[in-house]
């Protein structure tokens, strides 16, 4: 079942691909503080954490052993 695992992790780069990519920053680069920060570097931040805290996930699961 490691193919399950290279087929989630290949979804979770695409997804980062498509997060850090110009259209969705573009999003957050208006230079506008918001609560202190600008927008774009909580936007990276907690991007970035969750592609980190996805990919634990992904790579530490155990597959079921039932065989099909």
């Amino acid at each position: 079942m490691a193919k399950d695992k290279t087929y989630k992790l290949l979804g979770l780069f695409l997804l980062a691909l498509l997060l850090f990519n110009f259209p969705m920053l573009s999003l957050f680069d208006e230079g506008k503080p918001m609560g202190g920060a600008v927008a774009i570097f909580a936007y990276i931040f907690l991007a970035w954490g969750a592609i980190i805290l996805f990919t634990a996930l992904i790579v530490e699961s155990k597959q079921n052993n039932k065989p099909r």
